[in-house]
């Protein structure tokens, strides 16, 4: 009896955790979240993360083991322990009858009315305003949550790395938030996780940004943190050594990307060896190893000034309110004269060539052709990226249909125009699998010389439009991505009203619009083709496509293949 009694009992055990588990969902059930598109115009991409889930009655929650439901108790189980004994759970439970089914209504044979109202967006256009010490505040309001986003932009960033140092803009960057002249870096962040904020700094080719996410209601005392980050960081030798030992561990783990790679010899070829835009992501391990606390205060005091920023707003604000209050927090910060920046003129891209790094034991190739274009402000920057679209800039444009569905060379190959303040970039990149590296070379020359024509047809036009418009709310969903593009369009030098007047301007580019800019800029016959892969036994056959020379060099971190010995030794 005890034994049947025990195996009853485990039965009931495993039958309510069978119940609890079903009514949670597990990991395979739960749909992630999709990230912003990016609209085809300046700032950076936006990222959702998914909130989780309220829990449900009954469902486990995460390290912690399945719980039955509790029911009510039967009445005739004992009072004193509240359980029952084996004869009362094997009784069978008495049947309950079934709920009856709800009639049906005459609504479910119509089909919904209209809206009364179509859902409309309506981009922003910023408030612009100006601190007491020149620099420029752009606001945008947004009462529908009580957060705040403030972006301090500056308007160089590794174009201002002195030749023999690169990475010292990146390093500066990384270091500001790492303690200020009265809180020293454990106190900094303390402060920062008190207040419930997120703070940091990151630098680009021609802008650095130190961004700011608060509440609003402790917008003060997180403007505190940020004024003296940005006016005071100490630079101490502690904080300068761990953030170094940081930047070189990044380097070396460099080398074992090929993407990261390939980024950098695309740098080297299109703005040269002496710009700062041509060396290394990051630096180099040489000159990262140099860089003193010295020279991180003065890059500090000479670029990171108001009258080299703009400060944009998004949130819940008002603009007199946050005018006044960013007055009193900076208003130690002082304007002083820049420096002329003289950059090294770029390399003319005339002649056709394939730059090729071996790193043999990769199971992939990157493969990139690339060329210049204009600056962000030129007229011919929005036809060019409706265009552009149909060539790679979705996941049913040529490039991805060619090299993944069709040939099932690639995961995903996309292009991108890249538009800075005087000059600009065209990038058609991906990866490729290695025994296909020489086949993707030709399929790549094919879509890129077909584009090249100019010849798009009205179903892919209509689509790339289509995408564009519609990237345009999501691309602008948050405070971050607000004040992040509001800052953009200062240091691209667009009009403020340039993502509300955008929609208007994408429906108007026609097939005409198409092939004057595409016939104009796209030059694929003068640009270079860079691979970074294993493909140190396909020079012939690299030569044979016909792009030009074809030159194959060892990737950093690989060593040079031994030369042979003479006389066979």
């Amino acid at each position: 009896m005890k034994r049947l009694a025990v195996l009853l009992f485990l039965a009931g055990c495993a039958g309510a955790k069978t119940e609890t588990k079903e009514q949670g969902a597990g990991p395979a059930q739960q749909t992630p979240a999709s990230a912003a598109q990016q609209v085809a115009a300046p700032g950076g991409p936006a990222s959702a993360a998914a909130s989780p889930a309220p829990a449900q009655p009954g469902a486990a929650q995460p390290g912690t083991t399945a719980a039955p439901t509790t029911v009510p108790p039967p009445a005739h189980k004992a009072p004193e322990t509240g359980t029952s004994t084996a004869a009362q759970m094997a009784q069978p439970a008495e049947a309950q009858p079934e709920p009856p089914l709800a009639p049906d209504q005459p609504f479910r044979a119509e089909l919904p009315k209209p809206l009364a109202v179509q859902p409309h967006f309506e981009a922003p256009v910023p408030v612009q305003k100006k601190l007491t010490n020149g620099a420029r505040v752009l606001i945008v309001e947004n009462h529908a949550v009580p957060l705040v986003a403030i972006d301090v932009r500056f308007l160089h960033g590794v174009d201002a790395d002195p030749a023999d140092r690169p990475g010292l803009a990146e390093f500066v960057a990384d270091t500001v938030d790492e303690g200020t002249a009265s809180r020293p870096a454990a106190k900094l962040a303390e402060e920062i996780e008190d207040l419930a904020a997120h703070l940091g700094a990151g630098a680009g080719l021609e802008s650095t940004n130190v961004h700011l996410n608060c509440l609003s209601e402790t917008l003060p005392q997180a403007l505190d943190l940020l004024a003296d980050v940005v006016q005071n960081p100490a630079f101490r030798p502690e904080d300068v050594e761990r953030v170094r030992v940081l930047r070189l561990t990044g380097l070396q783990q460099k080398r074992a990307s090929i993407g990261a790679l390939a980024g950098d010899a695309v740098s080297r070829l299109l703005f040269g060896d002496r710009h700062p835009w041509g060396k290394p992501s990051g630096g180099t391990p040489e000159s990262v190893a140099a860089i003193t606390p010295a020279e991180l205060q003065k890059f500090h005091a000479t670029w990171w000034v108001p009258n080299n920023a703009v400060i944009s707003v998004s949130g819940d604000v008002k603009p007199a309110a946050i005018v006044q209050l960013l007055d009193e927090k900076f208003a130690q910060w002082k304007a002083r004269p820049l420096p002329a920046l003289l950059l090294p003129k770029v390399p003319q891209l005339s002649r056709r060539s394939i730059v090729a790094l071996e790193k043999p034991n990769a199971t992939q190739s990157q493969v990139w052709v690339v060329g210049r274009l204009f600056k962000a402000a030129d007229p011919d920057a929005l036809p060019l990226r409706v265009a552009n679209m149909t060539l790679g800039g979705l996941f049913t444009s040529r490039l991805m249909t060619n090299l993944r569905e069709t040939h099932g060379y690639s995961y995903g190959v996309y292009s991108r125009l890249s538009l800075l303040r005087g000059t600009g970039t065209f990038s058609a990149a991906g990866g490729i699998i290695a025994k296909n590296t020489v086949e993707a070379v030709g399929e790549y020359e094919k879509e890129l010389a077909r584009f090249a024509t100019g010849a798009v047809s009205e179903a892919e036009l209509s689509a790339a439009k289509e995408a564009l418009i519609r990237s345009l709310p999501s691309a602008l969903e948050t405070n971050d991505a607000v004040s992040g593009a509001m800052g953009n369009l200062v240091s691209l030098g667009l009009p403020l009203d340039y993502y509300r007047t955008l929609p208007g301007r994408i429906a108007k580019v026609g097939q005409k619009d198409v092939k004057r800019v595409v016939t104009r800029w796209m030059k694929p016959a003068q640009w270079p083709v860079v691979i970074v892969g294993p493909v140190g036994q396909s020079q012939g056959d690299l030569q044979n496509l016909g792009l030009g020379p074809v030159s194959i060099e060892p990737a950093p971190g690989v060593a040079a293949p031994a030369e042979p010995r003479s006389g066979g030794k």
